[in-house]
């Protein structure tokens, strides 16, 4: 009998302690979702197929390369092409860093070594959510995009792709933010597809 109520008081303990983590990382905010302009933005960027949770090696990689060229700021985002039910293996990225306020030197160098692409300007659904740490780019996800779907029910606007912002490398950000643009052609982002063709 004592042991069972140690382990309830365990098990008690470890569900508070869930919760309240769930509640730290913005697990119970409320989700709001609005309409709003994003863009134009120039990028330069790399890409990442497969698993989402295998992200983070694209991006060392990706820093690697834009640190070896003498880049220390990465304002960055990606470009999420392909609908939540796609394979994992299947999964296309885009990782990106913004090319405003790099100097002609910099821009240069960058267009030397990587494929730039500018994100037209387009009305989008926006939300934003808190970043805690790591764990945010998975929780995330999954608070704002189903939201996201819920609206566009009701609405008539068609999206192409999935865009969510995350700012610069160098200082810590508070916030992911998150578009959706509405309206927009997929054909304007076939460039990026035609970069799978050969992986």
């Amino acid at each position: 009998m004592k042991t069972m109520k140690i382990i309830s008081i365990v098990i008690g303990i470890l569900v508070f302690i869930g919760i309240s983590f769930y509640a730290y990382m913005g697990g119970f905010k409320t989700i709001e979702v609005k309409h709003q302009s994003f863009g134009p933005v120039e990028v330069f960027i790399y890409t990442h197929k497969g698993p989402y949770q295998n992200l983070n090696q694209s991006w060392d990689k990706f820093q690697k390369e834009w640190e070896s060229i003498g880049i220390t700021e990465c304002n960055s985002l990606a470009i999420y092409l392909d609908p939540p039910d796609t394979p994992p293996e299947n999964l296309r990225s885009i990782l990106g860093c913004r090319m405003s306020g790099l100097t002609e030197n910099q821009i240069k160098s960058i267009q030397s070594k990587f494929v730039t692409f500018q994100i037209p300007q387009s009305d989008c659904l926006t939300s934003t959510f808190p970043f805690k740490n790591v764990f945010s780019y998975f929780l995330a996800p999954t608070k704002v995009y189903p939201k996201f779907q819920e609206i566009l029910k009701h609405e008539s606007g068609k999206t192409s792709v999935a865009i969510e912002v995350y700012g610069g490398s160098a200082k810590f950000v508070d916030h992911i933010e998150f578009y959706m643009p509405l309206g927009i052609s997929r054909d304007v982002f076939l460039p990026l597809e035609k970069l799978f063709e050969s992986k």
